[in-house]
């Protein structure tokens, strides 16, 4: 029975070296294979960017030729919206002021007592208050 074991244990251990060749020559060419698929997709890539590049798109809306007018209209347009603009600003400016002025007034006592009317009727109250306060 010995020999029969030496005998199985050797084609055992050629079949596991078969199967480690194989295994090896398999990897090989699988890493082959993936390289290659990787270099084909790259050319396919580089030659759709190519032809997308080469590609001449024509715009739905042919573009107007600008001539020494239109440019003079958008020059003299450009000047009016910076004006426009400046005068906005202005306006900002001088709202902030008259707001900061409103918001002092409504701070000032003299300015709560020159905002009540001024009718006889009233004036006759404050004095009656004044006089029964005293």
């Amino acid at each position: 029975m010995d020999t029969e074991d030496l005998e199985l244990e050797t084609k055992c251990e050629n079949l596991m070296n078969i199967v480690v060749e194989s295994r090896k020559r398999f990897g090989k060419a699988c890493i082959d294979y993936d390289q290659k698929m990787l270099l084909m997709e790259n050319k396919l890539l580089n030659l759709q960017v190519e032809t997308v590049s080469n590609y001449r798109f024509k715009p739905k809306n042919a573009v107007p030729n600008i001539d020494e007018n239109s440019s003079k209209d958008l020059d003299d347009l450009c000047v009016e919206i910076t004006e426009k603009q400046r005068r906005m600003e202005e306006v900002m400016r001088k709202l902030k002021n008259t707001h900061e002025v409103i918001m002092q007034l409504d701070a000032d006592v003299i300015g709560r007592k020159l905002r009540a009317p001024l009718t006889a009727d009233t004036m006759l109250a404050q004095a009656k208050a004044k006089k029964v306060q005293t």
